[in-house]
Protein backbone atom coordinates (compact mmCIF):
# COMPACT_ATOMS: atom_id res chain seq x y z
CA UNK A 1 0.00 0.00 0.00
CA UNK A 2 1.06 3.58 -1.07
CA UNK A 3 3.12 5.37 2.02
CA UNK A 4 2.17 8.96 1.06
CA UNK A 5 -1.18 10.00 2.81
CA UNK A 6 0.40 11.85 5.37
CA UNK A 7 3.00 13.74 3.55
CA UNK A 8 0.55 14.82 1.07
CA UNK A 9 -2.19 16.15 3.73
CA UNK A 10 1.09 18.45 4.93
CA UNK A 11 1.89 19.34 0.81
CA UNK A 12 -1.21 20.46 -0.05
CA UNK A 13 -1.88 21.92 3.48
CA UNK A 14 -5.33 20.06 3.51
CA UNK A 15 -4.85 19.95 7.43
CA UNK A 16 -5.27 22.75 9.85
CA UNK A 17 -2.23 24.61 11.06
CA UNK A 18 -2.65 23.26 15.10
CA UNK A 19 -1.97 19.97 12.91
CA UNK A 20 1.30 20.91 11.71
CA UNK A 21 3.79 19.70 14.65
CA UNK A 22 2.14 16.25 14.67
CA UNK A 23 2.19 15.84 10.73
CA UNK A 24 5.87 17.21 10.40
CA UNK A 25 7.06 14.14 13.00
CA UNK A 26 5.17 11.84 11.16
CA UNK A 27 6.91 13.62 7.21
CA UNK A 28 10.07 13.55 9.21
CA UNK A 29 9.38 9.59 9.76
CA UNK A 30 8.09 8.91 6.24
CA UNK A 31 11.52 9.90 5.09
CA UNK A 32 13.31 8.19 7.81
CA UNK A 33 11.58 4.77 6.40
CA UNK A 34 12.59 5.72 2.99
CA UNK A 35 15.85 5.80 3.87
CA UNK A 36 15.04 2.46 5.87
CA UNK A 37 16.14 4.11 8.81
CA UNK A 38 13.63 2.26 10.58
CA UNK A 39 14.27 2.98 14.46
CA UNK A 40 14.30 6.53 13.79
CA UNK A 41 11.28 6.61 11.80
CA UNK A 42 9.42 4.63 15.14
CA UNK A 43 10.69 7.08 16.99
CA UNK A 44 9.56 10.18 15.25
CA UNK A 45 6.26 8.71 14.44
CA UNK A 46 5.64 7.97 18.24
CA UNK A 47 6.37 11.79 18.65
CA UNK A 48 3.89 12.48 15.80
CA UNK A 49 1.22 10.20 17.62
CA UNK A 50 2.07 11.61 21.18
CA UNK A 51 1.48 15.13 19.57
CA UNK A 52 -2.26 15.06 20.16
CA UNK A 53 -2.60 16.85 17.03
CA UNK A 54 -3.40 14.33 14.15
CA UNK A 55 -7.28 13.56 13.71
CA UNK A 56 -8.42 10.01 13.61
CA UNK A 57 -7.85 8.97 10.55
CA UNK A 58 -4.61 10.37 10.18
CA UNK A 59 -3.79 9.30 13.83
CA UNK A 60 -4.58 5.42 12.83
CA UNK A 61 -2.21 5.88 9.53
CA UNK A 62 0.32 6.99 12.20
CA UNK A 63 -0.20 4.11 14.36
CA UNK A 64 -0.46 1.44 11.19
CA UNK A 65 3.33 3.21 10.14
CA UNK A 66 4.81 2.89 13.16
CA UNK A 67 3.84 -0.94 13.30
CA UNK A 68 5.61 -1.20 10.27
CA UNK A 69 8.29 -0.08 11.08
CA UNK A 70 8.65 -1.77 14.43
CA UNK A 71 7.27 -4.86 11.71
CA UNK A 72 10.83 -4.42 10.11
CA UNK A 73 12.58 -4.29 13.04
CA UNK A 74 11.94 -7.45 14.40
CA UNK A 75 9.74 -6.36 17.48
CA UNK A 76 6.47 -8.30 16.00
CA UNK A 77 4.36 -7.90 19.51
CA UNK A 78 4.69 -3.73 19.40
CA UNK A 79 3.89 -3.80 15.85
CA UNK A 80 0.61 -6.02 16.47
CA UNK A 81 -0.09 -3.43 19.28
CA UNK A 82 -0.08 -0.94 16.55
CA UNK A 83 -1.54 -2.60 14.35
CA UNK A 84 -4.70 -3.33 16.78
CA UNK A 85 -4.98 0.53 17.84
CA UNK A 86 -4.79 1.67 14.45
CA UNK A 87 -7.99 -0.60 14.16
CA UNK A 88 -9.38 0.43 16.89
CA UNK A 89 -10.27 3.70 14.74
CA UNK A 90 -10.29 2.55 11.32
CA UNK A 91 -11.84 -1.03 11.73
CA UNK A 92 -12.10 -1.22 7.98
CA UNK A 93 -8.65 -1.03 7.36
CA UNK A 94 -7.78 -4.21 5.59
CA UNK A 95 -4.21 -3.34 5.49
CA UNK A 96 -3.60 -2.92 9.41
CA UNK A 97 -5.69 -6.71 9.56
CA UNK A 98 -3.19 -8.16 7.13
CA UNK A 99 0.15 -6.33 8.50
CA UNK A 100 -1.61 -7.83 12.03
CA UNK A 101 -1.82 -11.72 10.63
CA UNK A 102 1.84 -11.74 9.67
CA UNK A 103 2.89 -9.66 12.85
CA UNK A 104 1.20 -12.10 15.19
CA UNK A 105 2.14 -15.09 12.98
CA UNK A 106 6.02 -13.98 13.25
CA UNK A 107 5.92 -13.72 16.85
CA UNK A 108 4.27 -17.29 17.34
CA UNK A 109 0.75 -16.42 17.76
CA UNK A 110 -2.40 -17.31 15.63
CA UNK A 111 -3.27 -14.17 13.87
CA UNK A 112 -6.48 -15.88 12.71
CA UNK A 113 -9.07 -15.54 14.87
CA UNK A 114 -8.45 -11.66 14.49
CA UNK A 115 -8.42 -11.53 10.70
CA UNK A 116 -11.86 -13.76 10.55
CA UNK A 117 -13.14 -11.01 13.21
CA UNK A 118 -11.92 -7.97 11.24
CA UNK A 119 -12.62 -9.01 8.15
CA UNK A 120 -16.31 -10.94 8.60
CA UNK A 121 -18.24 -7.40 7.85
CA UNK A 122 -16.29 -6.81 4.64
CA UNK A 123 -16.86 -7.65 1.42
CA UNK A 124 -13.59 -9.57 0.26
CA UNK A 125 -14.35 -9.59 -3.14
CA UNK A 126 -12.59 -6.07 -3.28
CA UNK A 127 -8.87 -5.74 -3.19
CA UNK A 128 -6.55 -6.70 -1.01
CA UNK A 129 -9.00 -9.03 -0.20
CA UNK A 130 -7.89 -11.75 -2.02
CA UNK A 131 -4.95 -11.65 0.22
CA UNK A 132 -7.32 -12.22 3.31
CA UNK A 133 -8.58 -15.24 1.83
CA UNK A 134 -5.21 -16.59 0.63
CA UNK A 135 -4.50 -16.34 4.94
CA UNK A 136 -7.24 -17.93 5.89
CA UNK A 137 -6.98 -20.71 3.60
CA UNK A 138 -9.90 -19.86 1.23
CA UNK A 139 -7.59 -19.12 -2.09
CA UNK A 140 -4.17 -20.18 -3.30
CA UNK A 141 -1.39 -18.39 -4.12
CA UNK A 142 -2.27 -18.20 -8.35
CA UNK A 143 -5.95 -17.04 -7.47
CA UNK A 144 -4.88 -14.32 -5.52
CA UNK A 145 -1.93 -13.09 -8.20
CA UNK A 146 -4.87 -13.53 -10.64
CA UNK A 147 -6.78 -11.38 -9.23
CA UNK A 148 -4.29 -8.90 -8.79
CA UNK A 149 -3.67 -8.72 -12.50
CA UNK A 150 -7.63 -8.05 -13.32
CA UNK A 151 -8.04 -7.70 -17.17
CA UNK A 152 -10.42 -4.95 -16.02
CA UNK A 153 -8.04 -2.83 -14.33
CA UNK A 154 -5.11 -0.33 -15.77
CA UNK A 155 -1.56 -1.81 -16.28
CA UNK A 156 -0.45 0.22 -13.35
CA UNK A 157 -2.88 -0.96 -10.79
CA UNK A 158 -2.23 -4.01 -12.21
CA UNK A 159 1.42 -4.01 -11.28
CA UNK A 160 1.17 -2.69 -7.82
CA UNK A 161 -1.56 -4.96 -6.85
CA UNK A 162 1.33 -7.60 -8.38
CA UNK A 163 3.36 -6.15 -5.72
CA UNK A 164 1.64 -6.10 -3.05
CA UNK A 165 0.14 -9.88 -3.99
CA UNK A 166 3.67 -11.55 -4.58
CA UNK A 167 4.87 -9.92 -1.04
CA UNK A 168 1.88 -10.83 1.28
CA UNK A 169 2.05 -14.54 -0.88
CA UNK A 170 5.67 -14.81 -0.12
CA UNK A 171 5.40 -14.32 3.26
CA UNK A 172 2.32 -16.82 3.94
CA UNK A 173 4.96 -18.96 1.77
CA UNK A 174 7.37 -18.06 4.48
CA UNK A 175 5.29 -18.75 7.03
CA UNK A 176 4.05 -22.49 5.92
CA UNK A 177 7.45 -23.38 5.61
CA UNK A 178 8.28 -22.47 1.65
CA UNK A 179 10.91 -20.84 1.69
CA UNK A 180 11.67 -21.36 -2.11
CA UNK A 181 8.58 -19.99 -2.99
CA UNK A 182 9.03 -17.27 -0.70
CA UNK A 183 12.11 -16.24 -2.20
CA UNK A 184 10.44 -16.56 -5.62
CA UNK A 185 7.72 -14.40 -4.52
CA UNK A 186 9.45 -11.48 -2.67
CA UNK A 187 11.63 -11.22 -6.04
CA UNK A 188 8.34 -11.28 -7.99
CA UNK A 189 7.68 -7.88 -5.40
CA UNK A 190 10.88 -6.35 -6.25
CA UNK A 191 10.56 -6.71 -10.00
CA UNK A 192 8.11 -5.39 -10.08
CA UNK A 193 9.74 -1.53 -9.18
CA UNK A 194 6.92 -0.08 -7.17
CA UNK A 195 8.91 1.48 -4.69
CA UNK A 196 6.43 3.62 -3.55
CA UNK A 197 4.40 0.84 -2.06
CA UNK A 198 5.92 -0.51 1.61
CA UNK A 199 5.55 -4.06 0.51
CA UNK A 200 8.05 -3.73 -2.44
CA UNK A 201 10.98 -2.59 0.72
CA UNK A 202 9.38 -5.31 3.16
CA UNK A 203 10.18 -7.64 0.36
CA UNK A 204 13.34 -6.43 -0.38
CA UNK A 205 14.18 -6.73 3.07
CA UNK A 206 12.73 -10.25 3.91
CA UNK A 207 15.06 -11.06 0.74
CA UNK A 208 17.85 -10.00 2.21
CA UNK A 209 17.01 -11.68 5.10
CA UNK A 210 16.51 -15.16 3.36
CA UNK A 211 20.20 -14.44 1.62
CA UNK A 212 17.83 -14.65 -1.63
Amino acid sequence: MVRLLLVLVLFFGLAAPALANGLDFARQAQQAESRREYEQAANLYTRAIDSGDLEPGLLADALRYRGNANFFLGRFDAAAGDYISSLKRNPNDLYAALWLFLARDLAGQDGRPELIRVTKPLDLFYWPGPVADLFLGRLATEEVLAAARDPFLDDQTQLEQTCEASFYAGQYALLTGDKEAAIRLFRAAVETGVTSFIEYDAARLALERLGG
